[in-house]
């Protein structure tokens, strides 16, 4: 999923394609998002199953974000920034999906995980 966005938003704008990962993070989930919150939250997992993802989700947006540094304030650490903005696209996309406000829409949600990551990014 990841590699395919990656792939299909390969001219994008940094903003297009964490939008696009973002979307598709969620998406990912939002079939059955009560099933996949119980298997996240309640079945024991391998540790090293959790750190083969991260590794790989770390690469791809290392590649992802390194190759639009042009777009990023120079000086940044890129391997600092892309562990910040991994874990919080990994994050806030379970919260806009499992843990948002009765009131707040899932559309409305991730736009505002977008505003996050992208403001972080910009920094």
């Amino acid at each position: 999923m990841v590699e395919s966005k990656l792939i299909e938003h390969a001219a994008s704008s940094l903003e297009e394609l964490m939008r696009a990962m973002i979307e598709a993070m969620v998406d990912a989930h939002s079939a059955d998002p009560e099933l996949y919150e119980l298997l996240a939250t309640e079945v024991p997992h391998r540790a090293e199953g959790t750190r083969d993802f991260a590794v790989r989700l770390h690469g791809a947006f290392r590649l992802a974000i390194g190759s639009r540094a042009h777009q990023l304030k120079k000086g940044r650490d890129l391997d600092k920034l892309v562990f910040v903005a991994t874990n919080m696209v990994e994050s806030l996309s379970h919260a806009a999906l499992f843990r948002r406000p009765p009131r707040l829409s899932l559309g409305a949600a991730k736009a505002e995980v977008v505003r996050a990551v992208l403001a972080y990014l910009h920094s």
